[in-house]
């Protein structure tokens, strides 16, 4: 089973199906080193992303009140 979470596709790892992994969804894109390990569940990987957009959205206001 798939998850789409705020872009990107948690789904079962091919070799290890009790792991998920993290892919973007549509075509291209590249995923993020936090984001590119397995996880043990659909909720840590769901934990993982809202932390790495809520980073990522901080950087981004950081950069342009500079």
């Amino acid at each position: 089973m798939i998850h789409i979470y705020q872009g990107y596709q948690i789904k079962p790892h091919k070799l290890y199906p009790t792991s998920w992994i993290v892919v973007t969804d549509g075509k291209g894109g590249k995923i993020p080193d936090v984001l590119s390990s397995m996880f043990t569940s659909v909720g840590i990987a769901k934990g993982e992303i809202d932390r790495y957009l809520t980073k990522k959205s901080k950087n981004a206001e950081a950069v342009n009140q500079s």
